[in-house]
């Protein structure tokens, strides 16, 4: 929930300085630079990618704005649970914790294991399957970074567009000034939505694809683990080399040793 913390932050800073100044609020509101600003950055959008990628973004955005980093800590405590019920009760006792296992990565890998596969199949099915994953994610950042750098391109169009308007009531001076103030705002709104709404997004996507792909890697370890029945403290000890330095404790694997 950070990020939707940040990014009003960031606004209620904005709007609260032109407030602080004296200026008046209803002047940053141009509906044709709107339409401008968004629609030719998600038209041009489009056209780089498809409609289809294009249409799930604000599902993706909502997403980066309420799912959490992945937690490692958690991950691999749930390993070290699953390896201990492996190895003393056989791997087809797994098939029974399926059900309570959220990660579809871990439920793939744990499928694999119960229905007896060998190392080399579960690495390489499920390198595939993280592969596919990143694919998706590295798309998805690919069309929020492209938006970001379209958006103050169009915000340029359209000051452009206005200067020209204005050029051309020069022989009414009082229209210079509203002319000048709504060719500047479409100028404003791009580099509002590229560096307080798309860039933002996108960095915390790279964060938590990043994240989900160290937690993947750990997962795939923790798997073939379980398949050479080690025990509880010598899981920990090796999955805690996936932790940071400040998270590591093996005295997790003490009891389940």
């Amino acid at each position: 929930m950070v990020l939707p913390i940040g990014l009003v932050l960031s606004l209620a800073c904005m709007f609260g300085s032109v407030i602080m100044e004296g200026g008046n609020l209803g002047a940053l509101i141009a509906i044709p630079s709107v339409v401008l600003v968004i629609g030719g950055t998600w038209g041009a959008t489009i056209a780089a990618f498809t409609f289809a990628d294009v249409f799930k973004v604000p599902v993706i955005c909502i997403r980066a704005m309420t799912k959490n980093f992945t937690d490692l800590t958690k991950t691999m405590e749930q390993l070290v649970e699953l390896g201990d019920i492996a190895r003393k009760e056989g791997q087809l006792a797994l098939e029974s914790r399926l059900g309570d296992v959220k990660d579809p990565f871990l439920k793939h890998g744990l499928t694999l294991l119960v229905d007896g596969a060998d190392e080399g199949r579960i690495r390489e099915e499920l390198d595939g399957y993280s592969l596919s994953v990143a694919e998706r994610h590295t798309r998805y950042i690919s069309i929020l970074s492209k938006a970001a750098g379209y958006a103050p391109i169009f915000g340029l169009m359209g000051t452009t567009m206005g200067l020209i308007n204005m050029l051309g009531e020069l022989n009414d001076p009082s229209k210079i000034g509203p002319h000048l103030a709504a060719a500047m705002t479409a100028t404003l709104y791009g580099l509002i939505t590229s560096n307080v709404i798309y860039t933002p997004i996108s960095d915390k996507l790279t964060r938590m694809h990043e994240s989900e792909m160290l937690n993947n890697e750990m997962t795939l370890d923790g798997v073939c683990t379980m398949l050479h029945g080690l025990s509880g403290r010598a899981m920990v000890e090796r999955l805690e080399a996936w932790l940071p330095p400040s998270a590591r404790n093996g005295d997790k694997g003490k009891a389940a040793a």
